[in-house]
């Protein structure tokens, strides 16, 4: 069969038009020959304007498969998949059918005289292929697996959409509503500097769907490759990216929404975090661009965890005390390792490397109401090695000649903790406490022409730990604390809340 070229010449494409015979349109038929498959040849390319082929898996015409006509004319590597991934899933929420199509370019040896070119479907499946390729699977309240998959390359360009069973009404308007949260995801990771945005995709929603997950891998212009996994279920969500700079790792655990704080204390806590994270990213020298995925990550898997269920009726509750104990967050765990190098060649044991971890663990416990006990634990460590000048103004520029081997060589080693933990017996307060530590260690060698002549080693740490009994207890009676008014004590549970979180550094803790 003859398939009329869909030129690259062609203006961009208009968004995809609601009504069924615009969206898929069979092309008309043409002849056979032998079992293969007819192309047609036309259009230009859009950097030369060379005459152009294009080759397509099967003859049916859609607003996705003129998207893929007009991207792999128009765009490089990086942009051959935009719009479609948003088309591709708006199609299948309209009609709820499988599709599958790839397009690629006729190879330079054929002659551009010649109108039909005669291929075999297995030359023209691109399927898996690509050097960029995006996946997309959601499970439905109901079980269903719907699976979206592109794939891009400097030639082709290939997308597939499946369904394992039948899809609702209401199945198909909850995908179409994720068509630019996907979108959205494959543009940030295909972007000159990859960054990782799912702050849209997080957001669907668990009454629709069980299951969400996404994978996504780019080629880099230094041919390297940037991957990236998103899983996410009610009771849990993560975030894993691996690429030539680093390895992150973000997970939440959603499975006791009653330690999440409002939304005051979230963002508050969030913020904190991000800060912490920024604060080892200096201390330690990380490479910033691949911190910044880790901070995207951390903030997006922790944004916005969705409704709550309806607790049960016997379920423990936090009371507005307990929760100035805890975060607000929920549980996770986090971490991100730099890729280790060795910039000095005169040295080569000498390598530089970051890795920095911190995660939060809240028990609630007790038989009931009155007996209910909350502990929360948040940690953090950092480890680092680098390169500096031996000056501010100085500039690293190390090589084999002893004139350059001026530097210093810093090696850090930092961790901390927060535990708070709330107790009652019979509905009253029984026991409540603050412990917290920070310490940070950095080694300095100095050298100079290659000669080490200095080796420092600066410790600090402190510990901090108070028993809050006295200050909480509702009149005060066992103290000679005078009973605070609501006020008053109002302020000193404010003022509790901004002391539980992490501090990494030892001078922000009390003497």
């Amino acid at each position: 069969m003859t398939i009329p070229a869909l030129n690259r010449a062609t203006p961009a494409v208009a968004p995809a038009p609601a009504d069924a015979a615009s969206r898929i349109n069979p092309a008309p038929s043409g002849s056979s020959n032998g079992g293969g498959t007819k192309v047609s040849l036309g259009g230009s390319d859009a950097a030369s304007g060379a005459p152009l082929g294009l080759v397509w898996e099967n003859r049916t015409h859609s607003t996705a498969a003129a998207i893929m006509a007009h991207n792999i004319g128009n765009q490089p590597l990086a942009g051959r998949l935009q719009g479609l991934g948003g088309e591709l899933l708006r199609q299948v929420a309209y009609d709820g059918k499988d599709f599958s199509q790839t397009v690629t370019t006729v190879p330079a040896t054929a002659q551009n005289s010649t109108y039909d070119l005669l291929v075999t479907p297995n030359q023209v499946s691109q399927h898996g292929k690509g050097d960029n390729q995006f996946s997309l699977t959601l499970t439905t309240a109901g079980g269903t697996k719907v699976s979206l998959s592109l794939d891009a390359s400097d030639k082709s360009i290939a997308i597939e959409a499946h369904s394992d069973g039948s899809l609702s009404e209401a199945d198909r308007k909850a995908l179409g509503k994720l068509a630019d949260a996907f979108q959205k995801a494959i543009d940030g990771l295909s972007n000159d500097n990859p960054r990782i945005d799912l702050s849209a995709l997080v957001q669907y929603d668990g009454n629709a769907f069980s299951a969400v997950d996404l994978t996504g891998q780019v080629k880099l212009a230094d041919g390297e490759t940037q991957s990236l996994e998103f899983h996410a279920t009610s009771t849990s969500r993560a975030i894993s990216f691996n690429g030539p700079a680093g390895v992150g790792h973000v997970s939440v655990d959603l499975s006791q929404p009653a330690a999440w704080g409002n939304d005051k204390q979230h963002a508050k806590a969030l913020d904190h975090y991000l800060q912490q994270i920024g604060q080892a990213g200096v201390r330690g020298q990380a490479n910033a661009s691949s911190l910044d995925l880790f901070k995207d990550a951390f903030k997006q898997v922790n944004s916005d965890y969705g409704t709550p269920p309806a607790p049960a009726q016997q379920a423990i509750q936090l009371s507005d005390q307990d929760r100035v104990l805890t975060t607000g967050l929920a549980d996770f765990d986090a971490s991100f390792t730099q890729a280790e190098t060795a910039p000095n060649p005169a040295r080569g044991s000498e390598k530089d490397s970051f890795s920095y971890q911190v995660s939060q663990t809240t028990q609630i416990g007790g038989h009931s109401q009155l007996d209910r006990s909350i502990s929360q634990q948040q940690q953090s460590h950092l480890q680092a090695r680098y390169h500096a000048p031996v000056s501010a103004d100085a500039k690293l520029a190390l090589d084999l000649n002893p004139a350059s081997q001026n530097y210093k060589y810093i090696t850090i080693d930092d961790s901390a903790s927060s535990n708070a933990s709330i107790a009652y017996d019979d509905g009253k307060l029984k026991s409540a406490s603050l412990d917290q530590q920070a310490s940070q260690k950095s080694r300095e060698l100095k050298y100079v022409f290659g000669k080490l002549v200095s080796d420092q080693t600066t410790p600090n740490a402190r510990q901090f730990s108070v028993d809050l009994t006295p200050l909480l207890a509702p009149q005060r009676l066992e103290t000679e604390l005078p009973t605070l008014a609501e006020t008053q004590r109002g302020q000193l549970l404010a003022t509790l809340g901004d002391r539980i979180l992490l501090q990494a550094s030892p001078d922000l803790l009390p003497t």
